[in-house]
């Protein structure tokens, strides 16, 4: 045990902020930012949900430490004509060399433009370009758009959660896919 502790120790004392490239991508013929997360971009982040779920499912608060967390979270936004229209966060967990969607979400008035998917590919090639295998993910089990939209980027369910979500306590269907790491053929 002890040894176990002290290989997580240094790991985490060697890790230090994940880096991320700010970039540009040209989706759906308009040019949008993809960049890390700020703290001042939680409002934005929380509107989103607002519109999307009617109520955030995460507070501000909760946004606050998941991006605190820059040694094992990564959260990117996309922003298009200086607003964030997009949101995804991630989280790499070596000890189980795991990388898991911690949430994703895009403005309805940007839905259906190829967002969201680019959000996931970026995170997709991130984590396996940082040696993780695998990346999971939880989704509503009546949210069919977006288990299709999973399943078209290569994500396979491997589990029911029952009564996962608390506010309606609606089952999760988890999903999985196996990652390439870099230099391994597409």
């Amino acid at each position: 045990m002890f040894a176990k502790f002290k290989n997580w120790l240094k790991h985490h004392q060697e890790a230090g902020q994940l880096i991320f490239e700010q970039q540009t991508k040209l989706i759906n013929g308009r040019q949008f930012t993809i960049r890390r997360a700020r703290f001042t971009d939680i409002s934005s982040i929380i509107r989103i949900e607002e519109l999307i779920y009617g109520t955030a499912p995460w507070n501000a608060n909760a946004f606050q430490i998941e991006l605190e967390r820059d040694h094992d979270r990564l959260y990117l936004v996309t922003v298009y004509d200086g607003q964030v229209v997009g949101y995804a966060g991630c989280s790499f967990n070596w000890y189980k060399h795991e990388s898991h969607i911690t949430n994703i979400g895009v403005s309805p008035a940007y839905q259906d433009q190829g967002i969201g998917a680019n959000l996931i590919q970026i995170l997709k090639t991130y984590a396996g370009n940082h040696g993780y295998p695998r990346m999971t993910l939880e989704v509503r089990i009546h949210n069919l758009r977006a288990r299709k939209l999973y399943e078209r980027l290569g994500f396979h369910q491997t589990n029911i959660k029952s009564h996962y979500y608390i506010d309606n306590r609606e089952d999760a269907v988890e999903m999985e896919v196996k990652l390439q790491s870099r230099g391994e053929n597409t």
